[in-house]
């Protein structure tokens, strides 16, 4: 497992490899994607509307209010991570081995999303403000 941060003042991108969708996890007001090995975790908390593209181009828009939009998430668990890019007015997006994506963005009345990391992913923490704003500490 590896990854390298590559950042400007205006986005973070996370390079990531060996890095596995182990659990998709619901909750009333949000989905979180975790990848957990011995060496690293992370975890991925989206609580509001995203698109997800699947690798044949088609756009879903998940909601985790709506849990009957989650089911094409399915198709992550145990698919690799390969990037996840955070830019400096609030949106993540992250990119999957099979050309899979998922865009996210801020919303004006709650913490849209966040990314934490542990392990050799230890310093990966964003938090996306009500109204967005950079996520990550200056």
């Amino acid at each position: 497992m590896s990854a390298k941060l590559n950042h400007s003042e205006f986005e973070h991108a996370w390079e990531l490899e060996g890095h596995r969708v182990t659990q998709l996890a619901i909750d009333p007001h949000s989905v979180r994607l975790l990848t957990w090995s011995l060496q690293a975790s992370a975890e991925l908390r989206l609580g509001v509307g995203f698109d997800f593209t699947e690798i044949d181009g088609v756009v879903h828009r998940v909601v985790p209010d709506e849990p009957e939009t989650i089911a094409p998430l399915l198709t992550l668990i145990n698919r690799s991570i390969l990037s996840l890019r955070v830019t400096r007015p609030g949106y993540l997006h992250a990119s999957f081995a099979d050309g899979s994506s998922l865009v996210i963005g801020p919303d004006r009345k709650v913490e849209a999303w966040e990314v934490s990391g542990a392990g050799a992913l230890e310093g990966m923490r964003y938090l996306c403000a009500p109204g967005g704003s950079v996520p990550w500490e200056l």
